[in-house]
């Protein structure tokens, strides 16, 4: 499946679920529907089981721990001499928000540690820590920032993944800004984002630290509500990616510079239909000249459908640039579509089931790799101090180099405690 036909249907689906969310909303009467702008059957207030937090002062503190049990039928997701195993997970988060009537700040830190019962190579130990804010200015001004540490790992089923035994670690430090004014019917947004990604060399010799880069981004956003709850806008953003090491460990130069701009249409009707669709630009080049230049179409959407006040289905495509390891291509341009919907069978019991296509483009090279997922899951609430979940999810991946194929199956089990 080339990028314009994956691209041309997943538009498609989204026009259809579009048209029929606006004629839900029109024809739906007043008051029908308890949804409120923005909210969805999972994100919705459930008073008599949301935690109430801590009160430390002016500021609600909410302490969490998850342990979770899991069942990978694929662990190092090869396409043959498969290799299964249970996972257990110990999650412990705290997250402190401000409770206060103008501005706001909240600061999260948590820890992810992974075990497997048989292959001890594969534990790893992730963490963050994250501040962000809102400074209101006036009632048409904000002004919204913040900054992150993480410790993470790529998993084998990433495309850039080494294919060793153990995880492959990298710290990730980011930062962004974003200034939102109100000009009557004129809404702007400027924005800047930064983000850098430092990568350890993995156990059993695989070499990571040549792919050590900075990545530095910023768009202007300019919208005009035409009617009520239509909003028309368009976004120009401009990208630099400049690495440490250069030329690399195969004496390749992928410093690049890039641009897009984009038009689209948001849309908020009453809490039934909500969010964005746009279409647009975009070009990426690179500093080398024998590197593959990338530019053509791009397009995106976000869009939420309280189909009822007990289901909610939401569409999402996004394209994105994506660095990469292949040293036959400068890039992949990474195309995903996905599908998820949400029920509240009980006040206390969610259900979800959801569905993913991607494809993965690789800029100079041949390849172009096919990415399919599916799962469900289901959610209990037993109180306000602990929730259970069920969740599986199947995945596979289908390219033009069968030894990167394969499939996985994981099964989850989780208990949530928290205040």
């Amino acid at each position: 499946m080339t990028r314009t036909s994956l691209g041309t249907g997943l538009l498609f689906v989204a026009a259809a679920l579009l048209s029929a969310g606006v004629a839900e909303a029109q024809t739906k009467p007043t008051g029908q529907t308890k949804s409120k702008r923005g909210e969805t059957v999972l994100t919705r207030p459930r008073p008599e089981v949301d935690p109430l937090g801590i009160r430390v002062g002016s500021f609600l503190l909410f302490p969490k721990l998850t342990l979770e049990q899991s069942y990978n039928d694929n662990i190092y997701a090869t396409n043959d001499d498969e290799t299964d195993d249970f996972i257990t997970n110990i999650r412990p988060e705290v997250s402190l928000e401000s409770d206060w009537t103008n501005h706001a700040l909240a600061l999260a830190a948590g820890l992810d540690q992974g075990l497997y019962f048989s292959n001890d190579n594969a534990d790893y130990t992730d963490w963050f820590t994250r501040a962000t804010g809102r400074l209101d200015v006036t009632r048409d001004i904000n002004v919204q920032g913040g900054a992150g540490f993480k410790r993470a790992h790529e998993d084998p089923d990433d495309p850039n993944f080494g294919g060793g035994e153990y995880p492959e670690y990298y710290f990730q430090t980011d930062a962004f800004l974003r200034y939102n004014q109100q000009f009557g019917r004129f809404l702007a947004t400027v924005d800047g984002t930064f983000a850098r990604l430092d990568y350890e060399n993995a156990k059993g010799g695989i070499q990571n630290q040549d792919r050590d880069i900075n990545i530095f981004q910023g768009g202007v956003r300019v919208g005009y509500e035409f009617q009520p709850n239509y909003q028309a806008f368009v976004r120009a953003s401009g990208n630099r990616r400049v690495y440490d090491t250069t030329p690399d460990d195969a004496g390749r130069t992928r410093d690049s510079s890039g641009y897009a701009v984009v038009t689209g249409l948001a849309v908020d009707l009453t809490g039934v239909l909500f969010g964005d669709v746009f279409v647009g630009y975009r070009e990426q080049f690179y500093d080398n000249s024998e590197e593959d230049d990338f530019s053509g179409p791009t397009f995106g959407l976000s869009l939420g459908w309280n189909v009822t006040p007990l289901t909610t289905i939401t569409a999402r495509v996004e394209q994105t640039i994506q660095e990469t390891t292949d040293n036959n291509a400068s890039a992949y341009v990474l195309t995903v579509g996905s599908l998820s919907v949400d029920h509240e069978l009980l006040r206390n019991l969610l259900l979800n089931a959801n569905g993913s296509i991607g494809e993965e483009d690789y800029e100079g090279d041949s390849r172009t790799d096919m990415i399919y997922t599916a799962g469900f899951g289901i959610r209990y609430l037993m109180n306000r101090h602990f929730y259970a979940s069920l969740a599986y999810r199947f995945s596979e991946r289908d390219g033009d180099n069968s030894t990167d194929d394969y499939s996985q199956n994981i099964v989850r089990i989780g208990l949530e405690g928290q205040f």
